[in-house]
């Protein structure tokens, strides 16, 4: 039987919430329900385009250059324009017999259907098709290409599928033209005062992981699992003051930072706002966000690493996760693994939820509440999850 929004209802008040069931995170229907509404009224950012080690917006930079893209299993493709230099993004798939339009990088005014000759243009408007000459009343609307919302922030592309423009919703940022950033990076920026911007992409990896996508992103949102995961010799439980761990929730966001151990890890206070300082001197040592549904950005003195949680469509057990690093500092970026722990936490983190994962398919697994002082964040994101779905 489905599960029923009464079944995954999450208390608003965190002191009688239970935790999402355990059948949430493992049944195949659910999975598809959140794809259909989580994933298609919510900010996503783009995959590269697989055959090109470079991030995806030096991939267009050229007028008339496409890209294929993978997005939760949708295929697109991006596009520059030809005549105005606008980046658009577009459904990968003709509108006469729904072939791929783009099978990989190209350049030109126009692209022409590898099936039975469709054209479009840059905007995505039907061109032409040989045979279709004398039909009446075309093209209609839904020959042209349907133009998706996208954003681009610190040079990363974020798509929105906006399936459903009735549900763009209330968890997901709003929608003011194809270009315009979502509000919920005007907060981030906002607490990053004058960080410098990053440098360079250093590293970029997508692999699949044990563990559905939730599982990770409640992970990133507990600050409870530190002293005890992340309790290693040398471990990040070592390199930070946890006593001094705060989270902040926004609509559609939260924050967590806390202080290093050691200053010398910590940023430069000049990089962030006044709230941040400390009269005795400790500093930052990140300032972990978390956009919901599913992507983290962390700040560190050395730059960002971004992390993406992304369902994988018929696999909920399973989560791909998408890994980039961008370098402001080079020589702290280098020593990131050393001071920062950037690897190790992985590993353990990674380690840990494929445990998890077999737990919560053991048949013995209950559902959980939330310590009030400290899972807050938790409790926002379950409850969010729980309202996205149902739409309540």
């Amino acid at each position: 039987m489905p599960l029923t929004a009464e079944q995954c209802r999450v208390d608003d008040d965190i002191r009688r919430a239970e935790t999402l069931p355990a059948a949430a995170f493992v049944d195949g229907e659910f999975a598809q329900r959140e794809l259909d509404t989580l994933f298609c009224t919510s900010w996503q950012l783009l995959p590269d385009h697989g055959d090109d080690p470079r991030p995806l917006d030096e991939q267009v930079t050229a007028r008339g250059t496409r890209v294929p893209v993978s997005l939760l299993g949708r295929p697109l493709y991006l596009q520059r324009g030809w005549d105005d230099d606008v980046l658009r993004a577009f459904p990968n798939t003709c509108t006469h017999a729904w072939h791929p339009l783009v099978l990989g990088a190209s350049r030109g005014p126009t692209l022409v259907c590898a099936q039975h000759g469709r054209r479009f243009d840059c905007t995505g408007r039907f061109v032409s098709q040989p045979g279709f000459t004398k039909l009446p009343d075309f093209p209609r609307d839904c020959d042209h290409l349907t133009s998706l919302p996208i954003a681009i922030w610190r040079r990363m592309v974020f798509a929105n599928l906006g399936v459903d423009p009735a549900r763009q919703h209330s968890l997901a940022p709003s929608i003011s033209g194809t270009a315009a950033l979502p509000s919920v990076f005007a907060e981030i920026d906002a607490s990053l005062a004058k960080m410098p911007a990053a440098v360079e992409r250093t590293s970029a990896e997508t692999r699949d992981v044990a563990g559905n996508w939730k599982q990770h992103a409640w992970n990133f949102l507990d600050p409870f699992h530190i002293g005890y995961v992340h309790r290693a010799p040398h471990g990040l439980a070592d390199a930070i003051e946890l006593a001094s761990y705060t989270t902040e929730i926004y609509e559609h966001s939260v924050l967590q930072w806390v202080y290093a151990s050691k200053p010398a890890d910590g940023f430069d206070p000049a990089w962030l706002p006044e709230r941040f300082h400390d009269r005795a001197g400790r500093r930052v040592f990140a300032l972990w966000w978390f956009v919901f549904p599913n992507l983290a950005l962390n700040f560190y003195p050395w730059g960002l690493s971004v992390n993406v949680y992304q369902p994988i469509p018929g696999r909920p057990e399973a989560t791909r996760f998408v890994w980039h690093q961008w370098a402001i500092d080079r020589e702290k970026h280098a020593d990131r693994d050393r001071r920062w722990l950037s690897a190790q936490v992985d590993a353990e983190d990674v380690d840990t939820l494929a445990h998890v994962s077999r737990g919560l398919r053991s048949g013995f697994a209950p559902r959980g509440r939330f310590a009030p002082d400290d899972e807050q964040a938790a409790h926002w994101f379950h409850r969010n999850v729980a309202r996205g779905v149902f739409g309540s």
